[in-house]
């Protein structure tokens, strides 16, 4: 006998693993189109937001990687093609040359007002469509079981998104000197 539960969850549309990928899949698709005239990818928009988080624009390649849930053979295909676009440069860890650091090139920092523009306009199409309250809801349930699965994913959040007391800044890395920047 199929209880109230087993009902709900009958269809992948009603199953949360399956409104979550296929909402994901859309609003990528759409960010994708509206990214394409900015001469960026989806993949590349949100790595780079990563960086445009950071104090410096710089993050070792691990924390990059981790922080976009990626395989380490799918973060360094990403970051191989931001380097062939320009966005970001790769060079060892000053303190341990065995760790790579990527950092934001000026190319990669232009393209932030331009990718935050076309994130927040599709982010107030659908505050318009579900409300300021429930989208707000929303956001703090995703933190929450974002949180849940994937700890180290927090850094792709900004700050006052992310658990109450927790500061993730990306890495630990020393100042760049002023050539560096």
């Amino acid at each position: 006998m199929e209880n109230h539960t087993d009902a709900l969850f009958r269809g992948s549309e009603n199953h949360l693993s399956g409104l979550l990928t296929l909402t994901a899949r859309l609003v990528q698709d759409r960010l994708s189109a509206a990214l394409r005239p900015h001469g960026v990818t989806y993949a590349q928009a949100a790595a780079l937001v990563r960086l445009w988080r950071t104090p410096d624009g710089r993050m070792l390649q691990h924390d990059f990687v981790t922080s976009l849930a990626l395989a380490r053979p799918s973060g360094t295909l990403l970051i191989s093609d931001l380097e062939r676009s320009g966005l970001v440069g790769r060079s060892p860890d000053p303190t341990d040359g065995r760790r790579q650091v990527i950092t934001l090139t000026e190319a990669g920092r232009e393209l932030e007002g331009k990718v935050h523009g076309v994130i927040s306009g599709l982010q107030r199409e659908i505050d318009r469509i579900v409300g300021r309250e429930d989208l707000a809801r929303t956001m703090r349930v995703l933190t929450t079981v974002l949180s849940w699965l994937e700890p180290a994913a927090m850094a792709a959040l900004p700050a006052h998104d992310r658990e109450p007391g927790r500061r993730i800044t990306g890495s630990a890395l020393p100042a760049p000197r002023p050539a560096d920047r």
